[in-house]
């Protein structure tokens, strides 16, 4: 006989499973039919839910009438007093706390938020997004970790050198080497070193020279195309957050004030980078 409770219990969040465990042991379950391999029940929530279980093939087919529709706490709650009913045993309080899905690590609202304004994004969220789902449900893969960011002088009073950029962006480059690096759930991690590495390089701007600092720009420029085209999987758009901060650098240098020479100098090397805007 095949435990409904089992067949919900991994794909259902741990909070949804104790909401439905909470219905069941306060009687809002009402059964209209049962037997070993369907049930129809009325669950007794904000409103009152039809909710069905049914066992088809190597499946647990489900319905249920509220806004939620699947893996709700109104199957969860059915799928315990059904198992009941035909002498199963519900899961322990381990196989629970182990089986079911954490908590969402970040929020859509947050999300919503950091691409919103991606320049002051919170880069913690950009590396969490795709961590949740970083491993499978038995918790038997997880992702490479990666470094919050490459190792880079953050005296904003030192002046840039191309050399030091070149280096950071190799060392971005080696993550991608990492044993279990994924091209999906790492792309977030990726995105926001290379963000924190922009940020630095921001705040030393000003002690830098401006013609200097217009090079590392295209730099940084060819390397978020290999960034985004080769090292990751940009499926969740996250290129908005690397041009967003070559943006901002790109900005300070094309207002930056400048003698004629060298603003002729600057404004050509600008040009090639607008030239190579939008190449993939």
């Amino acid at each position: 006989m095949q435990s409904a409770t089992q067949a919900l219990l991994y794909r259902t969040y741990f909070e949804t499973w104790q909401r439905g465990e909470k219905y069941a042991g306060q009687n809002k379950v009402k059964i209209n039919f049962y037997d070993d391999k369907k049930v129809e029940a009325d669950v007794l929530g904000t409103k009152k839910y039809q909710t069905i279980l049914e066992f088809k093939g190597n499946g647990l087919s489900r319905n249920c009438t509220c806004p939620v529709r699947d893996f709700c706490k109104h199957m969860v709650a059915l799928s315990i007093i059904w198992d009941e009913l035909r002498g199963l045993s519900k899961p322990t309080k381990g196989e629970i706390e182990a089986e079911t899905i954490p908590p969402p690590l970040v929020s859509s609202s947050e999300i919503e938020d950091a691409y919103a304004d991606p320049v002051n994004a919170d880069l913690e969220i950009i590396r969490m997004a795709a961590s949740e789902f970083g491993f499978d449900s038995k918790k038997k893969f997880s992702h490479a970790r990666l470094p919050l960011k490459p190792k880079f002088n953050e005296n904003f009073k030192e002046p840039l050198a191309i050399t030091e950029v070149k280096k950071a962006f190799s060392e971005i480059r080696s993550w991608s080497k990492k044993s279990n690096y994924d091209l999906y759930f790492c792309a977030g991690e990726m995105v926001a070193g290379f963000c924190e590495l922009m940020r630095i390089i921001k705040e030393r701007l000003n002690c830098s020279d401006p013609l200097i600092c217009a090079g590392i720009l295209q730099l940084a420029q060819k390397f978020h195309y290999e960034l985004i085209l080769e090292l990751i999987d940009d499926s969740d758009g996250l290129h908005e957050f690397t041009e967003a901060h070559l943006q901002d650098i790109y900005m300070i240098l094309k207002n930056a004030p400048l003698k004629k020479e060298e603003r002729k100098i600057l404004n050509e090397k600008l040009k090639e980078f607008d030239e190579n805007r939008d190449n993939y």
